[in-house]
């Protein structure tokens, strides 16, 4: 078939301008694949979340137990009506420190650490120097509960998420505290759930230890164990995590509906989950501490909670 010059032109002329349009395809293409791959990387200084379904429960007893503090009484009657989502694992050092860079957030030095002469206070520490070597997977620690709500803030304005602390009850239900205690099986297995105080740090960083041996002398990477029963990480061991609840001494005043007790002028905050140097054992998930919210312990950090999103 013979084409005239004009019929030829516009052909090549189709031809290139559908080439052109195929480049810009790939190249957009391309662009949405980096752009996927970077947000992945971005990603990865967030947290994953797992879902708690609400239920009724028992915090605390009514008489006090062998095993139990006298701040874990009396028994109250929670119901949580609405799920939530916990964070699978504490707030890791790789986490908080690019919160530290992008906003310049600066925490005080000094902290409680475990030196050659037992615990004391090092004024030169803090979550950079806590006073042994960590990895960049292990928790941060050294971090105040006022540090800990900077960081929530930060990281909800950058994920469009309204992060807030766990209360002491939301915790309570998460940590699986109230399926038959040990929750893992036997005291033997808990180096399976937790770094906790064993025959590795026996007489090294604490009096007693559990009758285990996992290895950690201080802190390990999060998620280096098995999950609890809501397929969450380090609710026992690794570190204490601070919670919304002011420390009252007592389950005495504690919100039936799992919210967190408020008292204004709070002078200390409750803390859940043990750590890796608590003497004596045994660890037990109801165990409470408590500390002043600018208080800094080589032992303590801290991991996200928030509301269920509505369904689609």
């Amino acid at each position: 078939m013979n084409f005239s010059l004009p019929t030829n032109a516009f052909f090549f002329t189709h031809i290139l301008f559908a080439v052109f349009l195929s480049i810009l395809t790939l190249l957009g293409s391309a662009h949405a694949e980096d752009a996927e791959v970077s947000g992945k990387a971005e990603c990865k200084t967030c947290a994953p979340f797992e879902r708690v379904e609400p239920t009724t429960f028992t915090m605390g007893a009514e008489t006090q137990g062998a095993q139990m503090g006298p701040d874990e009484l009396p028994a109250v009657e929670i119901t949580i009506t609405e799920p939530f989502m916990m964070a699978v694992t504490q707030v890791t050092r790789t986490q908080f420190s690019v919160f530290a860079e992008e906003t310049g957030h600066r925490t005080r030095l000094g902290c409680w650490t475990y030196t050659q002469y037992g615990w004391a206070q090092d004024e030169t520490a803090d979550w950079r120097n806590p006073g042994f070597e960590q990895t960049d997977a292990d928790p941060v620690v050294c971090v105040s509960r006022d540090d800990a709500l900077a960081y929530i803030a930060w990281a909800s304005e950058r994920d469009g998420k309204s992060y807030r602390l766990p209360s002491e009850a939301e915790w309570h239900l998460a940590s699986a505290a109230n399926l038959p205690e040990p929750f893992w099986g036997t005291r033997y297995d808990v180096c399976n759930f937790g770094n906790v105080p064993d025959l590795t740090s026996k007489n090294k960083t604490a009096k007693a230890g559990e009758p285990c041996d996992d290895g950690a002398l201080y802190t390990a990477p999060v998620a280096t164990y098995n999950p609890n029963p809501n397929g969450l990480y380090d609710m026992i061991g690794n570190a204490w995590e601070w919670t919304a609840d002011c420390w009252t001494g007592s389950y005495e005043g504690l919100p039936t509906d799992g919210s967190p007790l408020t008292v204004r002028g709070c002078a200390e905050y409750a803390l859940r989950g043990h750590s890796w140097t608590d003497a004596p054992g045994p660890v037990r998930p109801q165990t409470r501490y408590s500390l002043s919210p600018v208080a800094r312990q080589s032992m303590v950090s801290f991991r996200l909670a928030m509301d269920a999103p509505e369904p689609e």
